[in-house]
């Protein structure tokens, strides 16, 4: 085991033989540091279940401005402090639980830019861990959780607030990252969607870090193409945005919706003062009885709606205009359009 880059580089790290320590692999370690690359530079840094400290050492030698180790075994922390005589910085260890090191953080005051967690898995429940962190308040605003869990587990359930930035498979382990995040619905029928609200959807993605698409389903009421479809088409849409990007739907209301996945916004798209007077009626009640905020996009394509599209189809005339290119065939075929 060795450090891979940085000003300590090249020097070899004791693993220790105590199986319990379970170091992360020198691959699997790249693959992280290039992951979260840029986030380690002059960063206050937590090694909660430290072991060997082969992660907290990576990211001293690649510039982090001081490391916390933490772990509660004898044997995981004499490897910890032979491998730190290997390097120097600002350095401490903390040889206790996992629950009592951030309830003293907590107390302390302190807080961390990095976090990395690799827990036993089999012992620590994964939602009482970042639950932990966020009501100790132990991670910045603008920080990073790297949750290192085996692949093909369930992801931890987040804390809200907080939510997944990335998550990524490198052999039999997975590396979830875990941030604050904003969290923003684009809600609508969608019956069909439309250049228009891949707009709205592209707008919601420049200003927030998680964005959900939600079709709004009215059993009662006939649409022209199935809740399933409409999902299908904009699945397609949005993946020209290479965003990550929930698409569901929901037969409640908006702020049903909203307040189930802790989303504190909803992004909708107006096109003339008809439709913000509607819309802004809307926003009111949503946020007197949901207390959700409402937030309105002008779309540069004022004309572009699926009522348009609609009509277009009834008529026998090309959609292009209206249509992403790759949600054409999907909306079209197989149905029967009628007026």
């Amino acid at each position: 085991m060795r450090i891979i880059a940085g000003k300590f580089k090249g020097r070899t790290l004791d693993g220790g033989p105590d199986r319990s320590i379970r170091p992360t692999t020198d691959r699997v370690k790249e693959s992280m540091f290039n992951l979260i690359q840029g986030r380690t530079e002059g960063a206050a840094v937590l090694d909660l279940f430290a072991g060997s400290g082969a992660l907290g050492i990576e990211a001293l030698s690649r510039g982090a401005d001081s490391v916390t180790f933490c772990d509660r075994q004898p044997s995981s922390v004499a490897v910890l402090r032979k491998n730190l005589q290997k390097v120097d910085g600002n350095l401490r260890i903390l040889q206790r639980d996992w629950r009592a090191s951030l309830a003293e953080f907590g107390r302390a005051g302190d807080r961390f830019d990095l976090i990395f967690l690799d827990p036993p898995y089999d012992v620590i429940e994964p939602a009482d861990l970042l639950s932990e962190i966020v009501d100790r308040k132990v991670l910045k605003e603008d920080g990073l959780i790297v949750f290192e869990r085996p692949r093909g587990g369930k992801p931890p359930v987040f804390p809200a607030g907080t939510g997944l930035i990335d998550s990524r498979d490198y052999g039999a382990t997975t590396l979830d990252l875990i941030g604050f995040v904003s969290k923003v619905a684009v809600t609508g029928t969608f019956d069909p969607f439309t250049k228009g609200h891949l707009e709205i959807v592209r707008e919601a993605c420049r200003a927030f870090d998680e964005v959900h698409v939600v079709v709004l389903v009215n059993p009662d009421k006939k649409t022209w193409l199935s809740p399933e479809k409409r999902i299908q088409v904009i699945e397609a849409a949005v993946k020209t945005l290479k965003r990550r990007i929930t698409v569901a739907y929901s037969e409640g209301l908006a702020i049903d919706y909203c307040k189930a996945h802790d989303i504190g916004y909803i992004m909708r798209g107006v096109r003339n003062e008809n439709d913000f007077a509607y819309e802004k009626e809307m926003a009111e009640w949503n946020l007197k009885h949901g207390g959700i905020k409402t937030l309105f996009v002008q779309t540069d394509l004022p004309e572009i709606s699926s009522t348009a599209v609609r009509e277009a189809l009834a008529k026998g005339e090309g959609v292009g205009e209206y249509l992403v290119p790759q949600t054409i065939k999907l909306i079209t075929e197989g149905a029967e359009w009628k007026t």
